[in-house]
């Protein structure tokens, strides 16, 4: 207990040391500095808000195409999952599912999720920090109905996901950046947005590229180490049980949950021209189970693969594609030289964006390895770490318990939380867990009280 509280007090006096230096011997720190996200200055504004949803076209051309957000004031009621989806119901009717949890409520994308039974989650998330992120199950799609927007057009020949957010409340996300188009609907609980334009969004430094997102922590952010959010321009979104929020491709956002808390997002690729005769015959305000529809997963794949390629004059050399496109779990290469030889159709050993074009969404699924867009990753090998831990992980006799495997994953975690850690867990843990620890130490010299680590 002592040696807790020691440490705890020498934390306390290098923050207060760091924080006189870099203010200029003491001078008043600059605002929303050590604060959540958000607090430096108001919103800008609300995000708009409509009492209605409107038709695909009109959807297209005053929010896609601009680019802008909005909201609609329950679109969601009319469908039978906000009427529905109380948790004796989804556990007498699928609480033999199985779905994708992580075990911390505040984001932590080095930790991949576990797959568990609906049941086992149901009886859990209350008293946890479970948190249910997860293609919704396809025995639940029926009751849940595509927003009336994308039902023609050409958006539902671009679905890729309907991923369930499903949790107690209390979720924090990173700030980061969807390469895709998204509208969530909020079956229970609301949720508050922080969300930057563009243009905002161009002067943040996503420090984790691979991942499009920022390590900023959202509950104290350090203006001194992130000082262009000093005088950052955002906007705020709220939305409650039965609306649905539309979130641009490319813009930032960073979302805090309240109350029990169930969402369905609706991801498609983002549209470069409305399909008219998409729409021709039909009626767009019939409802759309999310059961009757299908994903076009290589649609997805070219978008991220064009992007990547755009970003360097519109094409790259056959190693440099090799290098770059990787499976985002294992950090394996995706495109091999046959798999190149097939996407290069003049031989000329680079990929164009010209050539994606000419590919069939079927055959670029293909050459994909027919995996999940979202598992696509055009960084290089950024999840090394992830990958060591893994590898660790696997050589163990025995499982690491949870709270010990969530620690290991965690890259935020500080120096002194590591130490204090490793002594309060001493004698408790693999060998190679605690050198693995103390490797990633920036701090080499013993802490005071802990010269045995």
């Amino acid at each position: 207990m002592g040696e807790t509280l020691l440490l705890h007090r020498e934390a306390m006096f290098v923050t207060l040391l760091l924080l006189f230096l870099a203010t200029g011997q003491g001078e008043e720190p600059p605002a929303g500095h050590l604060q959540p996200l958000g607090a430096h200055q108001p919103p800008v504004g609300q995000v708009e808000s409509l009492d209605y949803v409107p038709t695909p076209e009109d959807f297209y051309h005053n929010y896609i195409q601009p680019g802008k957000p909005v909201i609609f004031r329950g679109a969601a009621k009319h469908h039978p999952a906000f009427q529905k989806w109380s948790d004796l119901y989804i556990m007498e009717k699928y609480g033999d599912v199985e779905v994708e949890v992580d075990f911390r409520k505040k984001e932590n994308r080095d930790r991949p999720g576990e797959t568990m039974m609906m049941e086992k989650f149901l009886l859990n998330y209350n008293a946890s920090d479970f948190y249910m992120v997860t293609t919704v199950p396809e025995p639940m799609m029926e009751e849940v109905y595509l927003p009336s927007c994308l039902s023609c057009g050409g958006f539902t020949s671009r679905l890729q996901d309907y991923v369930m957010w499903f949790s107690s409340g209390g979720t924090k996300s990173h700030l980061h950046m969807d390469n895709i188009d998204n509208v969530m609907c909020m079956v229970s609980g609301s949720k508050e947005w922080f969300m930057l334009d563009r243009q905002a969004g161009a002067k943040v430094r996503l420090d984790r590229s691979e991942g499009a997102y920022s390590t900023v922590d959202v509950d104290r952010v350090d203006m001194y180490k992130y000082p262009e959010f000093r005088t950052l321009p955002w906007w705020s979104a709220d939305i409650g049980p039965g609306d649905c929020l539309y979130v641009p491709y490319a813009w930032l956002h960073q979302v805090r949950s309240h109350g029990r808390n169930i969402a369905v997002n609706n991801w498609w690729t983002p549209l470069s021209e409305f399909d008219y005769l998409d729409c021709q015959g039909k009626d767009t305000k019939a409802p759309i189970p999310l059961s009757t529809l299908s994903f076009n997963p290589g649609a997805q794949t070219r978008f991220i693969v064009k992007v990547l390629l755009e970003e360097h004059g519109g094409q790259l050399p056959k190693a440099t594609v090799q290098r770059w496109i990787l499976w985002e779990h294992n950090g394996q290469q995706l495109i091999s030289d046959q798999d190149f030889s097939q996407m290069d159709s003049n031989g000329d050993g680079q990929l164009s964006t010209e050539e994606m074009d000419q590919l069939e969404l079927g055959t670029i699924h293909e050459l994909f390895d027919g995996i999940h867009p979202g598992e696509i990753n055009t960084i290089g090998a950024w999840q090394s770490r992830r990958i060591a831990i893994q590898k660790l992980l696997d050589s163990l006799d025995t499982p690491l318990e949870s709270e010990a495997k969530e620690f290991l994953y965690n890259w935020q975690r500080t120096d002194e939380e590591t130490v204090e850690f490793l002594a309060a867990h001493k004698g408790s843990l693999p060998e190679v867990v605690v050198e693995f620890m103390k490797s990633e130490l920036k701090v080499r010299a013993p802490i005071s009280g802990h010269e045995d680590l």
